[in-house]
């Protein structure tokens, strides 16, 4: 065997390694903030840069090689989203920073591998495919056995609820379509068949509106021909049928639906004031609370608003990126997906129309936000770039070895950085719900990490004010607010100011909750009963009216008491 052929058999096996870890990595439980997926590969990244430069170097690239155009638009896009969190650092956004470097430095080191090593169709089909599988027999477990991550689903595999789960199992089913439709041998073509049998079995009992709609629009198209090929009747019933489907869908969960718009209308809304490099990055939601308040004070009784509620993710992964990165952002991002995905096309069919669900899905939902489809996209996109079309830039092998050796120098500050702030994470739970006085050191302490977390920012402004400590409690609720479009953070504050006798601070804090968040009657009750022990007898009972007239999204013993209440105060003036 020659030079040549052992490194490139080394490059392959060291492809092979990484797609598989990879493949474990995703199947491991994924959490909101920190997984034990994210630290592990964030662990792993500076040795795997450091394998790849020496595998480089020392055998590999005798000859200059030309970069893709999906590597440059991936390398623009990186030096725009670290220039933008460099120079604008409007919101804390450390979590998000540091997973989404580790995917950029992943790209780099899969793509290097993956131009020696050439993988072939059969290596990443079995990777996603066996993801998949697991992640259906997980669900089947849950189901029957009540193991689910979720009290209220019986069924969510590694995913903490049924909505990223069912893009998993939608996406195994589409790769499985598009195999049986190309698939020429007819014994595997039995095999693929069971395969995709069992993810289309569960794919409804998640209720997934998306997963359902994504995968539809895909088979449609794969059986296009069949489709066009029947008769005029027979497609006019197809017609009707997708069309009922799609309202039938709709109204299945049109509260939902509505809260969607509401959150997307308000973040454009708000991306209008900043249009080129948006909000800043991990602006989303503080945009969206701007926008929603805007929103209701120039049309009061927009239907929207009895749907809206507090959102951990704009639902809506480009819309995301055009509200924290502008149009800059979003169009390196475009960028990448077309370039990745005509390299992707050339590759592997199955795999196109994989990827091309997960992005239908993800105008729907959220799954760039975990791990497992980040780093999913991620190795397809490098996969796929390694006989993607060339651009004129060449790339020695002491480039490519510099540049790697670079990444592992910023992914060793990844390392570090996630581990800190992953372990400050665990820390927290551990005082997380204990509003004492006690805690207010270690807070304090972990503070500088937890810059961007909601959950710790309010239990700190909670306990702060348990402790009468008004002025520190504010302090941090006002850094919770640029951060989350939950309401209670301003309730919070108006309650502080309010024991503080600040009544006028206290009044603009209620109605700015209120106006973020027109469906919850409890701003105003705050406000009533303020304005009723101060005897304000007139805006008391001004206050008290909305409220009866109210209807709010969710009845409970609370708002009927609240409502009472509100009667009670109405009937004694």
């Amino acid at each position: 065997m020659d030079t040549n052929k052992k490194y490139s058999t080394l490059s392959l096996a060291m492809s092979m390694l990484l797609v598989a870890a990879l493949t474990v990595l995703s199947a491991m439980p994924t959490e909101v903030r920190w997984s034990e997926a994210d630290v592990l590969l964030a662990e792993g990244m500076p040795f795997l840069c450091l394998s790849a430069a020496i595998v480089i170097f020392i055998g590999l690239w005798k000859h200059s090689r030309n970069a893709t155009w999906t590597d440059i638009a991936i390398f623009a896009w990186m030096l725009y989203y670290i220039g933008r969190v460099w120079l604008g650092a409007e919101y804390a956004c450390s979590t998000d920073v540091l997973k989404t470097a580790c995917m950029f430095i992943l790209y780099f080191v899969s793509r290097c591998l993956f131009s020696q090593g050439r993988m072939p169709q059969i290596g990443m089909l079995s990777a996603f495919l066996l993801l998949g599988i697991y992640e259906a027999g997980s669900g089947i477990w849950q189901m029957f056995f009540h193991t689910s991550r979720h009290y209220r689903y019986m069924m969510t595999g590694s995913f903490q609820n049924p909505g990223p789960y069912s893009a998993c199992l939608m996406t195994t089913a589409v790769i499985c379509l598009a195999w049986y439709r190309d698939e020429s041998n007819k014994k595997i073509q039995r095999y693929i068949l069971l395969l995709l049998l069992l993810p289309c079995v569960l794919l409804p009992a998640t209720m997934s509106r998306a997963a359902i709609v994504s995968g539809g629009i895909i088979a449609i198209w794969l059986y296009r021909q069949k489709l066009r090929s029947m008769s005029l009747a027979a497609k006019a019933l197809v017609t009707v049928g997708v069309v009922t489907a799609f309202i039938l869908l709709y109204l299945f969960k049109q509260g939902s639906a509505d809260g969607r718009l509401l959150t997307w209308a308000a973040s454009l809304s708000s991306w209008r004031h900043n249009v080129w490099s948006g909000a800043g990055i991990g602006g989303f939601h503080h945009a969206c609370a701007e926008g929603i308040a805007q929103m209701y004070g120039e049309n009061p009784k927009l239907v929207w608003f009895e749907s809206g509620g507090v959102t951990d993710y704009a639902f809506n992964d480009l819309l995301k990126i055009l509200v924290e990165q502008g149009i800059v952002g979003a169009l390196l991002c475009i960028a990448t997906m077309v370039t990745g995905m005509q390299n992707l096309y050339r590759q592997s069919r199955p795999m196109f129309y994989g990827a091309l669900s997960l992005l239908l899905f993800s105008m729907f939902s959220y799954p760039f936000e975990l791990f497992t489809y980040r780093t999913s996209v991620v190795m397809l996109a490098a996969w796929s770039a390694s006989k993607g079309s060339k651009s004129p830039l060449k790339i020695n092998k002491y480039t490519a070895s510099v540049f790697l050796l670079s990444l592992a120098a910023f992914s060793w500050f990844v390392r570090n950085e996630t581990k800190r702030r992953s372990k400050a994470d665990m820390n927290m739970r551990f005082i997380s719900g204990i509003y004492h006085q006690t805690f207010i050191k270690d807070y304090y302490e972990l503070l500088p990490m937890e810059l961007d977390n909601t959950r710790f920012l309010f239990d700190f402004g909670k306990t702060l004010r348990e402790a009468e400590r008004y002025n520190d409690s504010n302090a941090i609720l006002r850094q919770g607010t640029s951060i989350s479009n939950d309401p209670m953070f301003y309730i919070l504050m108006g309650n502080n100011y309010r024991d503080m006798q600040q009544n006028s601070y206290a009044e603009t804090a209620y109605l700015k909750a209120f106006a973020i968040m027109p469906n919850r009657i409890y701003p105003l009750y705050q406000l009533m009963m303020m304005y009723h022990d101060n005897g304000e007898t007139a805006k008391a009972k001004d206050a008290a009216q909305r409220i009866m007239r109210m209807k709010p999204k969710i009845r409970s013993r609370a708002t009927d008491e609240m409502k009472e209440k509100a009667k009670a105060i109405v009937g004694s003036i």
